[in-house]
């Protein structure tokens, strides 16, 4: 069954074109795996999805219903997780940082922090609770930074280089976290071989437009196409 659906998205910063007619959509439970160089418009493409910004044209719907920046309901949907971790990390423990949300919408102390410690549990990040978050190794920000979102059971988790500056031990847990996730999952970056050990549908962009859509696994092989691009073959090929 169909859960998103975007359709002629454009979007422009200062009259400057970024995204220009992307179109896609995407099934429940299912996996979008988003590529391009620098500047291709990857990490506006989420932020317009999860509401963040109004498209300059097009729309997005999720189940049926339009996604703006003004429709909060449809927006606590879907929920993202910023390149960055320490952007979404600014409580005195990571319990207290993974109820945010819930907590700021009427939960209790007692309540939020049941509910933190099962999201934490989802990511095996349970034992970092009491933690202070700016003391965490870099994966284990990730994974509290990722607790964080789906303490709000969202129906699509977005994701913008959800590897970047990880070590390989820690990009390797993160990729098997993203691998089990129960909900639709959207992935932006450049780690192709993260893309390649994932799997599901890919959708590569080149200056603001869509360069290809289809399986990753079989555009990812394609060697030319990637550089025409500026993008290289995945390491592991």
């Amino acid at each position: 069954m169909e859960l998103l659906r975007v359709t002629g998205l454009s979007y422009s910063y200062e009259d400057v074109p970024v995204l220009r007619d992307i179109s896609f959509s995407l099934e429940n439970g299912g996996r979008l795996c988003i590529a391009g160089a620098n500047g291709s418009g990857k990490s506006t493409l989420l932020e317009l999805i999860a509401g963040c910004m109004k498209p300059a044209s097009g729309e997005i719907l999720i189940n049926g219903e339009r996604v703006s920046p003004k429709n909060d309901e449809v927006r606590r949907k879907m929920g993202i997780v910023f390149q960055d971790p320490d952007n979404q990390l600014f409580m005195p423990t990571v319990w207290e940082d993974t109820a945010f949300a819930v907590m700021h919408r009427g939960v209790s102390p007692e309540e939020g922090r049941e509910l933190a410690l099962e999201a934490l549990r989802a990511v095996g990040a349970e034992h970092l609770a009491d933690r202070l978050p700016y003391k965490l190794s870099g994966g284990e920000k990730q994974r509290a930074a990722i607790a964080s979102v789906l303490i709000q059971k969202p129906k699509i988790l977005l994701l913008d280089e959800p590897t970047a500056a990880l070590d390989p031990h820690a990009r390797k847990n993160i990729i098997a976290l993203l691998r089990g996730l129960n909900c639709a999952a959207i992935i932006a970056g450049h780690d192709l071989d993260m893309m390649l050990d994932l799997g599901g549908e890919a959708l590569f962009l080149n200056k603001g437009k869509t360069a290809a859509q289809g399986r990753a696994g079989e555009l990812l092989r394609d060697g030319a196409f990637l550089r025409s691009i500026g993008l290289e073959l995945p390491l592991g090929l």
